[in-house]
């Protein structure tokens, strides 16, 4: 971490100074103003922070590029650099600018072309004098604090601007009609503003306008028809405003629009037919407006729609069994390729609709949840990443909401064959008829929602076949008959199935098929041979004789065994209620009639081979809070010393009494086949009535987040060295390697945390709960997720848009750990980041230059004694910090795999050749 040199000024005949990309911190020098012949100043993506040296203007007789983002430069902009009058190129985004935007500067910038000021707290009213750049082509002052009205005749100077980005500031008063003066705008983004009045209708002379984004203003009146006339439009995005009206049909002369949104207006009328015209329409979202009619079967033409959200209105008719992009449509190309998609989910119920898609470029991500009234719902969530831009690929329809409307008929049949159907929202409406049971060929369905309608039948078995299903709500029906056992659907709430009379079966109760009356047999037959039994009277007394000699014999050994029986089962029933007892730490459902106690365990090491459960009840004293030694989302584990001294822990699953044994027991078959050094081994499990238990090696030094945060009981808080975190991290990515790459089936963790990581008696480490995650084929690249996947502070922001695990998102989860092995923190803490997490405090520091206030300050206590061996070690730090952020980095794509991982962290042992054995 090096400044930026002095002597550099010494170089009066530079002319290209190119330092962006690197580990620079501390001030510009204010000698750089003695450059010049300077032409091109290049300090982009580094840590400089302080003001902009006034100085740097008297080198401004030469420069033509000043490139200054990505840093933490602070301070207001020098009123200097109004002599910089051949200035083609300014970026000062992404810093901490602030104070008002001198006007004077741009008076004598006759010559720039670009200026980029986002991501700053710049004020002030937006600068009039933009007018005197006549060479202007894209103005960019997205998230700032600019105020007052776009300056009506600031196309009378910059009659060349291309873009205009304003999102996320102050501005007020209407949009200018004199804009469409500027007749080469492509891009027009006023979103997050206070703008009000109308669309000025002259807007529909920018013939080569290609985005009209002002979502969440204060916009009236109708959607100008003139708009129709911007034949290259292609996002007309305008949610969120106080819009009325019709939408107008000279809009669909637009047949390049790909992004329509006006959720959340005051629209009335009918939805167009002639929606079906646009064939490059890939996002239509006219949620919670007054659109009433019937969904026009145009839609099916819309041969690249994938996302069609039309919640919340007074739709009419039945749904049309067309929608949206149909199997075999021509491929996509290019469609959405240069806008910045987010979506907005609501989790809670109090919200209408799953969510909605976002046009964010330049705005702050938390933005969002500063505005309540765009925040309708409480427990709203935003989610980004590379993930969501890539939906357009889909083969059909992706994203289907009608919910909240007056639909009636039948869910038609050919849903079924949109087979990249992910969210299908139903919700109150009036449908009848069964369910379709060619929905269960929706593989891909995350969210299905038809509640509060007037569904009736069963529902379909093939619903067995939807492994992706993570939310199902089909409460408020007339559906009958039992629950489908198989897959996902008996897994789920019984809220979600609730106010369905006839519907039985897990989650709800069990079904009743009225065939269980007992059968009763009588038998009476009488002797009618007395007298024959008076003459036999006296070889009867004979042979009772002997057989009361027999009988007693027999009794004797009878009550032998009985008595051993007996003090056997008082022994179990001793057991029984120890696991009932008041200090036991956890419930138990066993029916002792059809469970002994006394079940062999299926182990799989030798030693092991006899163990009982019985033994293992006797080993945790009857599964006593004192042996409780930790809780986690898959059930609580237990420490139990066995008769010959050895330790085990035992995990107690949470009851998922949905599963099959044969399924359970195939999968801790598996399970049970997977050893490596680094993962904790599965000895053995056992089935016990409902109950489902895994036998494991007993790791003495629990798991990483005891010892890094303090939570053991029976020892004292120990200070784990860097070499010691360094060998923990290697130990943990060799194991979570093994599982993504050589294990066959591949494994997806899915909740990485330090939890999850255990640290035997030599403090080598050892993933655990591998096996709770699904098994994926080595033909398969995601994992569905029947419950919110991972920890809070561990979860990769795109598990919550797709739906979908992969080994990327365990990747990120692995990042957090290796953070908590570098600064000492937990992932969450809000009296240390407030509103973010670590990953956030730690790329906040880092953006910020200062990357060393993120180390454990008791790690660096610890140091090896020299000056030259202490400096070696912090270079150690700083660069494994650059390892950890690319494991969290935001796209998964940019995440290195954990093969990539197992290397970089390979080369920071000593020798590099120490300890490096492969993942396998």
């Amino acid at each position: 971490m090096d400044s930026i040199p002095v002597s550099l000024s010494n170089c009066t005949n530079l002319k290209t100074l190119n330092l962006s990309y690197n580990f620079l911190t501390g001030e510009i020098p204010a000698t750089f103003g003695q450059l010049n012949s300077l032409q091109t100043l290049d300090l982009t993506h580094n840590y400089v922070s302080g003001w902009i040296p006034p100085e740097l203007g008297n080198s401004c007789d030469s420069l033509l590029e000043l490139k200054l983002s990505h840093n933490n430069i602070t301070g207001p902009i020098p009123v200097t650099f109004s002599a910089c009058s051949w200035l083609q190129f300014l970026d000062l985004s992404n810093n901490n600018i602030s104070g008002p935007f001198p006007d004077s500067i741009l008076l004598n910038l006759g010559s720039l072309e670009s200026l980029f000021l986002s991501n700053n707290m710049i004020s002030g009213s937006f600068p009039s004098s933009i007018s005197s750049c006549k060479s202007l082509r894209i103005v960019d002052f997205s998230s700032n604090k600019f105020s007052g009205i776009i300056p009506p005749d600031m196309c009378s100077g910059a009659s060349l601007l291309e873009e205009l980005r304003l999102p996320d500031n102050l501005i007020t008063r209407e949009i200018p009609p004199q804009l469409s003066e500027c007749s080469q705008l492509k891009t027009i983004d006023f979103s997050l503003n206070y703008l009000n009045g109308t669309i000025p209708p002259e807007l529909g002379k920018l013939e080569h306008l290609e985005q009209f984004i002002a979502w969440f203003n204060g916009l009236e009146g109708n959607i100008p028809a003139e708009l129709g006339k911007c034949k290259n439009l292609k996002d007309l995005i305008l949610n969120n405003n106080q819009l009325t009206g019709e939408i107008p049909v000279e809009l669909f002369n637009c047949s390049n629009l790909e992004w329509i949104s006006l959720t959340s207006n005051e629209l009335t009328g009918q939805i167009p037919g002639e929606f079906g015209l646009l064939t490059r329409l890939a996002v239509l979202q006219l949620a919670n407006n007054s659109l009433s009619g019937e969904i026009p079967g145009e839609l099916g033409n819309c041969s690249s729609l994938v996302w069609l959200d039309l919640n919340s209105n007074k739709l009419t008719g039945e749904i049309p069994p067309r929608l949206g992009r149909q199997l075999g449509a021509k491929a996509l190309s290019g469609i959405l390729a240069g806008n910045t998609l987010v979506f907005v989910r609501n989790v809670g119920n109090s919200c209408k609709g799953v969510g909605g898609l976002l046009e964010f470029s330049g705005i702050r991500p938390e933005r969002l949840l500063q505005i309540p009234t765009l925040k309708s719902c409480d427990f709203a969530r935003m989610y980004s990443g590379a993930v969501l831009s890539l939906f357009t690929q889909y083969q059909t329809l992706e994203y289907l909401d009608l919910s909240y409307n007056h639909l009636r008929g039948k869910i038609p049949d050919e849903i079924g064959e949109m087979i990249a159907l992910q969210v299908l929202e139903l919700a109150h409406n009036q449908l009848s008829g069964e369910i379709p049971s060619s929905l269960g060929q929706l593989r891909n369905l995350g969210v299905f929602d038809a509640s509060h309608n007037r569904l009736q039948g069963q529902i379909p078995e093939s619903f067995s076949n939807l492994s992706f299903l993570v939310q199902i709500d089909l409460s408020n029906n007339e559906l009958t008959g039992p629950i489908p056992q198989r897959g996902q659907l008996s897994t789920l709430p019984a809220t979600q199935y609730a106010n369905n009379p006839g519907l039985c079966g897990v989650p709800l109760p069990e079904c009743h098929n009225g065939n269980n009356q007992p059968t009763v047999t009588q038998g009476t037959e009488g002797d009618k041979k007395g007298h024959r039994l008076a003459a036999a009277a006296w070889a009867n007394s004979i042979v009772m004789g002997v057989l009361i000699s027999i009988a007693s014999i027999c009794i004797l050994i009878v009550w032998a065994i009985a008595m051993r029986a007996r003090r056997r089962e008082a022994e179990e029933v001793k057991m029984l209620n120890s696991l009932q007892a008041c200090h036991a730490a956890t419930t138990w459902k066993i029916d002792k009639e059809k469970e002994p106690l006394s079940i062999n365990v299926a182990t799989f090491q030798r030693q092991l081979r006899k163990l009982k459960f019985s033994q293992l009840i006797e080993a945790t004293n009857g599964f006593s809070a004192a042996s409780l030694i930790g809780c986690g989302g898959f059930g609580e584990v237990f420490k139990a010393t066995l008769k010959d001294g050895s330790s085990v822990a035992i995990k107690k699953l949470i009851r998922l009494s949905c599963q099959g044994d044969r399924e359970f027991m195939a999968e801790m078959e598996t399970l049970g086949k997977i050893k490596h050094r680094n993962l904790v081994p599965l000895l053995g499990y056992c089935k016990v009535g409902e109950e489902r238990l895994l036998v494991y090696e007993f790791m003495q030094y629990g798991s990483l987040e005891e010892v890094l945060h303090g939570r053991a009981k029976t020892r004292d808080q120990r200070i784990l060295t860097w070499e010691e975190r360094k060998k923990i991290a290697r130990g943990a990515a060799k194991g979570l390697c093994f599982l993504h790459h050589n294990c066959i089936p591949h494994i997806i963790h899915r909740d990485m945390k330090s939890s999850n990581v255990l640290l035997d008696h030599e403090m080598e480490a050892r993933v655990s709960d591998f096996g709770m995650a699904r098994l994926i084929s080595a033909l398969d690249t995601h994992l569905s997720v029947s419950t919110l996947a991972g920890t809070p502070g561990y979860v990769p922001p795109e598990y919550y848009q797709s739906f979908r695990c992969t080994a990327k998102g365990d990747v990120y989860s692995f990042g957090v750990v290796l953070l908590e092995l570098l600064t000492g923190k937990r992932p969450t803490d809000k009296d240390d980041f407030g509103d973010t997490n670590l990953v956030g405090w730690v790329k906040m520091k880092v953006r910020d230059g200062k990357p060393m206030e993120v180390i454990d300050p008791e790690l660096l206590l610890v140091t090896k004694g020299t000056d030259e061996a202490e400096a070696e070690e912090v270079k150690e730090m700083v660069r494994y910090l650059e390892i950890t952020l690319q494991c969290v980095d935001d796209f998964p794509s940019k995440r290195p795999n954990m093969l990539q991982v197992v290397a970089m962290l390979r080369e920071l042992m000593p020798g590099s050749a120490n300890g490096s054995s492969n993942s396998g």
